[in-house]
């Protein structure tokens, strides 16, 4: 019996469990709460400065022993799940499949950022982290605002507020962000990585509440929600990116619905560039950009002289303009 590609596609969603994070190191512990990386005074970086003691050493070497196991055990899964969906050989990103506090760890600031010494970063950390918490409370307050949901649009249209607002904020000072606070630079690098592990946080409770969705209704229509809620809907599966497998599967079950014009082409377009540039190193759409040389371009493409009847096909703007937009939204590649 042939099963069709949308309940075969809902099969495959409630078939899939991602690995548990290894246990976590004691050092961490104090950090963990409600499994979320709270990263509270740093105490757990010691080990990373130049005047770590031997115990502190220890106690980094016990974290990254984890980190190594949690990233792996993420990739081998994933691995794994791809292979029953006919893909071999996918060229992973290090956190694809990691459970979320191994990804929300590997945002540890550097110490070529904070400073040589524990002390000189304690210093960064007390200029950061109060106005990161301030605009992570800002952005639960217009969060909050949102909920509850009354509809199903609506919390289509109230799940990415977080996620967009942490993103923004990560090009403090270009961009749309030109207009705020200039912040120190080994400031600016803490406060961001803090904004980052928080869009970690964001990003997976928006994947497993989407796949719930996706599971029970199948992709979100744009003739039964409306293009709005379902560019949000497809905006949270475009930040998916620590689950690969949940990107593929959407991607399968929007194809469908494309010339039905229940699916945005251009939305169609960002995401089949995602999930290809992890599977096969290559995009068709040149939709995910990359700075090179204090050049922004495209990532490795399918074929660089078909890219403009590719991108005119899906609705998208010729390339040239593409990246003017990105420049005006994101601020310049830095110099090279």
């Amino acid at each position: 019996m042939r099963i069709p590609v949308l309940l075969l596609g809902l099969l495959m969603l409630s078939a899939a469990s991602p690995p548990e994070p290894p246990p976590i190191p004691e050092i961490l512990k104090p950090y963990v709460k409600d499994g979320l990386l709270v990263p509270g005074d740093f105490g757990w970086t010691r080990g990373y400065f130049s005047d770590a003691s031997p115990a502190d050493k220890a106690a980094t070497d016990s974290i990254e022993a984890w980190k190594k196991k949690c990233l792996a055990d993420g990739v081998a899964w994933t691995r794994a799940e791809l292979a029953k969906m006919g893909v071999a050989d996918p060229k992973l990103e290090l956190t694809a499949g990691a459970p979320l506090l191994c990804r929300m760890y590997l945002s540890v600031p550097s110490t070529n950022e904070a400073g040589q010494t524990f002390a000189q970063f304690q210093d960064v950390v007390g200029r950061a982290m109060p106005m990161a918490e301030t605009y992570l409370t800002a952005i639960k307050a217009a969060k909050d605002s949102l909920y509850p949901p009354q509809t199903f649009q609506a919390a289509l249209f109230a799940r990415p507020l977080a996620e967009q607002m942490l993103r923004r904020a990560w090009f403090w000072g270009q961009g749309e962000m030109k207009d705020v606070p200039p912040l120190a630079p080994p400031v600016q690098a803490l406060f961001v990585r803090r904004l980052v592990m928080a869009t970690a946080a964001e990003d997976f409770a928006n994947t497993e509440w989407l796949k719930k969705i996706v599971a029970e209704k199948g992709w979100p229509k744009i003739s039964d929600v409306g293009e709005g809620a379902a560019l949000r809907a497809w905006l949270m599966v475009q930040h998916a990116d620590a689950d690969p497998v949940f990107q593929l599967q959407v991607l399968r079950l929007m194809e469908p619905l494309l010339a039905k014009g229940d699916v945005s082409k251009s939305n169609y377009a960002y995401l089949y560039d995602r999930i290809m540039l992890k599977l096969n190193g290559k995009q068709r759409y040149a939709s995910q950009m990359m700075c090179e040389n204090g050049k922004r371009q495209p990532s490795p493409l399918e074929d660089e002289h078909a890219v403009e009847r590719y991108r005119s096909e899906m609705g998208m703007p010729a390339l040239v303009e593409y990246m003017k937009q990105m420049d005006e939204r994101l601020g310049p590649c830095p110099p090279a």
